[in-house]
């Protein structure tokens, strides 16, 4: 039977391609615990054992979920019984594997839409189903995605291999597409079903990934990668390039920079060239791929100086980075005592070296996330050289990956489920660009894609975070400006001092609060608001102009709204009769004292606003701080998510997000990268911080911008 070839076909190309991912993520893990020399119960070697012990349950899944699809295609879907397709709720535990699955069959449909759509056609037509069905045929984009996501069903792998099985799996299968293609409709074109389709070979070569590779200097291709050569052009000889004249000036201005900040702050390519003027060298200078090899070789493990110069602010990361890369000269070939880095390369080199200082120095970033970003220095300055636009172009794939893992990384303390998984998550990219990234910018794409996907979906938890935080700000303005709103009415009351103990406590207890929860539930134009203004005013009238003798029947008529004041409170019962006996009991044997200055009832500070709590700031007196106006000017027209950097008590700065403006009372709150509820301020204590050196305006809102600008704002600061 047709079907019968096409399956057992599929099955078996499909069979292959499963086992080849394991064994690549097998390899992988393997590879960790030979690097870093792991020992029994180590987490890696956890890791290797729990995914040799799963492996076989996978790939016997995976068989089976294979089994099913063809089955079901040519069973249910050909009687016509099939269920209509339809809204579904997810397990929180399998949400990963449905990103990861949805991920796979986007990289199919961009590498093979046609050849999968034409073979799924067939597949209908095989059984003379309508073409709407094709997303149902057991070679569909969809199915391919889910055979592993079924053949993980049920078996217990930490979220990040999981991760890594899908992208190994996703690569052995595009790399097998085109023969699993061929394999699978060579039956259905021979027994002449829609014959007139031409299949079309799924080749890596048609990935618009691959095609939009950027440029970079023709040279820096080594002779095994030639055939990309033509991807790769200086930007100096193709002004059609088209860059924006900001980023080429400020490109230029930071190279200027460099060529003065080297021979006066003495950070030469070798330590033991100190003192020695760069010009006068008689080095050979490094060819373009015997710097790239260089790099290569250290791109696995970072280098001790490299290291140690992140751990010790007395040392330039950009000089030991150089340093290291001469040191490795002899592992390609080359005396490290006559060669050098010819000058495009050190430009790129050292403006890594600094980019990625001024990131662990000054960015938010825990220990656990300084160890995961030092390990980008060496494959970025490998970029850097490779392609001189990371410097040049804002849609740069190696910037976009930046900026993504520093969203995934930044302020993240790892405390829940979801931190957690982000730092899985940022730690699975950063291995595969460490071992996948030989000379071809695209992976960084490839790895950006996937990963801007899974932060998109973590953005809905943020958006929700972001919103109570709103919602919590909202009702602690309103709360204060009801209980300001009570306070001004109790200022407005003024007695003689000498007022009866329980009045006085009526007043500025209960009365303020049940005055405060009218404002604040029904306003100030409700007939609650009024009722409770009148019977303010009743008793002071009555304890200032009736006599003790005739006060005991207002205060009886006066007792229900006495009693609803109190409750409000939570004085109800016996003890809301024990305190109205008593407040009863002492008006009616108050006497006024003539003579006596007016007096307020109750002090402000009954009223004041709640205190904030651990890192949250409240404004205060503006008359009291120093600030420019124009600084006060730019905050007011702060747009709704605009970014800043605040200081925190690390001396670091983290990013801050504009997510709400007070109607009440005009103060801004700000948010973290996570939706927390950070700072909530004045324009004018925002203009004290930007003095003050705590606040850093960027007109950038991406890490990478923000902190090109700093690298420059250092060399400026040097220089000068």
């Amino acid at each position: 039977m047709i079907y019968g070839r096409v399956h057992a076909a599929a099955k078996s190309r499909l069979v292959r391609i499963i086992a080849n991912a394991v064994a690549t993520t097998d390899s992988f893990l393997y590879d960790v615990c030979q690097q870093d020399q792991s020992t029994i119960g180590s987490p890696n070697i956890e890791n290797l054992r729990l995914f040799r012990t799963a492996s076989q349950t996978v790939e016997h899944q995976f068989s089976r979920a294979v089994d099913a699809a063809f089955g079901k295609f040519q069973g249910k879907l050909k009687a016509g019984s099939e269920h209509p397709a339809g809204l579904a709720l997810v397990d929180i535990e399998d949400i990963d594997d449905v990103v990861n699955s949805e991920l796979v069959s986007e990289a199919v449909v961009r590498a093979a839409n046609d050849g999968i759509t034409i073979t799924c056609l067939r597949l209908c037509a095989l059984f003379g189903m309508q073409a709407a069905k094709k997303i149902n045929a057991p070679l569909s984009e969809k199915q391919l995605a889910e055979y592993l996501k079924a053949a993980l069903a049920g078996v217990e792998l930490p979220t990040k291999i999981r991760f890594m099985l899908f992208r190994n799996f996703e690569t052995a299968l595009l790399s097998a597409l085109p023969e699993l293609l061929d394999e699978s409709n060579e039956p259905m074109v021979k027994h002449g079903i829609l014959p007139h389709l031409q299949s079309l070979r799924a080749s890596r070569a048609s990935d618009p990934a691959v095609e939009r590779v950027v440029h970079t200097e023709r040279a820096a291709v080594p002779p095994q990668n030639a055939a990309t050569a033509q991807h790769y052009r200086h930007f100096d000889d193709a002004p059609e390039i088209g860059e924006g004249a900001t980023e080429q000036a400020l490109f230029r201005e930071l190279c200027s920079h460099l060529h003065s900040w080297r021979p006066q702050h003495g950070y030469y390519q070798d330590p033991a060239m100190a003192g020695t003027p760069a010009n006068g060298s008689s080095r050979r200078k490094l060819q373009k791929n015997e710097t790239i090899a260089l790099l290569s070789s250290m791109q696995r493990i970072l280098p001790e100086a490299v290291a140690l110069a992140l751990t010790n602010n007395e040392l330039s990361l950009s000089a030991m980075l150089k340093s290291a890369m001469l040191g490795n000269t002899r592992k390609i070939g080359l005396a490290p005592d006559v060669v050098e880095i010819n000058q495009d390369d050190e430009d790129a080199v050292d403006l890594v070296g600094m980019l990625f200082d001024v990131l662990m120095t000054e960015r938010d970033f825990q220990e656990e996330a300084k160890s995961l970003m030092s390990r980008l220095i060496v494959p970025y300055a490998k970029a850097a050289v490779l392609d001189r636009r990371l410097f040049l172009t804002k849609a740069h794939p190696a910037r976009k990956l930046l900026n993504a893992l520093a969203e995934a990384v930044e302020g993240n303390q790892g405390d829940g489920a979801q931190e957690r998984d982000l730092l899985n998550r940022a730690e699975v990219t950063v291995d595969r660009l460490v071992a996948g990234f030989n000379e071809d910018i695209a992976i960084f794409e490839t790895l950006e894609v996937e990963m801007r996907s899974y932060l998109d979906q973590h953005q809905r938890r943020i958006e929700l975070a972001e919103k109570r935080a709103k919602e919590a700000q909202r009702g602690q303005e309103r709360l204060e400006n009801a209980r300001m709103l009570a306070a001004r009415e109790l200022q407005q009351r003024s007695l003689n001092s000498g007022l009866p103990v329980s009045v006085s406590e009526f007043f500025s207890r209960y009365w303020t609060h049940h005055l405060s929860m009218i404002a604040l539930r029904e306003g100030e134009d409700s007939q609650s608001w009024s009722l409770a203004l009148q019977l303010a005013d009743d008793i002071l009238a009555m304890l200032s102009t009736q006599p003790p003798s005739a006060r005991l029947q207002p205060m009886q008529r006066h007792r229900t709204a006495i009693e609803s004041v109190l409750s409000s409170s939570g004085v109800m019962a016996d003890t809301s009769s024990a305190f109205i006996q008593k407040m009863t009991d002492e008006v009616c044997m108050y006497q006024p004292m003539s003579g006596v200055p007016v007096t307020e009832v109750v002090a402000v500070a009954e009223t004041s606003a709640p205190k904030a709590s651990f890192g949250l700031h409240l404004a205060y007196d503006k008359n009291a701080i120093e600030f420019d106006e124009a600084d006060v000017e730019y905050f007011r027209s702060l747009p709704i998510g605009g970014w800043l950097q605040l200081e925190g008590s690390n001396g670091s700065f983290s990013p801050i997000k504009l997510a709400w403006i007070s109607p009440i009372s005009s103060r801004l709150m700000f948010v973290n990268r996570r939706g927390v509820r950070v700072l909530v301020v004045s324009v004018e204590e925002l203009a004290q911080m930007k003095k003050q050196g705590k606040l850093i305006i960027h007109a950038e809102e991406n890490v990478f911008e923000q902190t090109l600008d700093r690298v420059l704002h250092r060399l400026k600061a040097d220089f000068s």
